[in-house]
């Protein structure tokens, strides 16, 4: 039987983070994609560019673990994403 598939705002509620985070950490991912941490982001199922993604629940496992393993803080890996307009200012 196969894994039931969640879309992004199940996945977000699961993950107890808004769907804004999710797209940074995937967005953060595609621009860093040999980080260690990169690595532990699933890929996610989409049928077309502008359809909607689909995660497993053991992708959600995955994301759990990133989020866990995944360094807080202005200055922590995330800051080359998070803090562009900052920085352009």
């Amino acid at each position: 039987m196969a894994e039931k598939l969640l879309k992004i705002e199940e996945v977000a509620l699961l993950l107890d983070v808004s769907t804004q985070t999710l797209n940074i950490w995937y967005k953060w991912a595609r621009e860093n994609p040999d980080n260690e941490l990169a690595q532990l982001i699933p890929k996610y199922q989409q049928t077309g560019a502008r359809q909607t993604r689909y995660w497993t629940q053991s992708d959600v496992w995955k994301l759990l673990e990133f989020k866990n393993k995944l360094p807080r803080g202005r200055g922590g890996v995330m800051g080359d994403v998070t803090q562009r307009r900052t920085k352009e200012k």
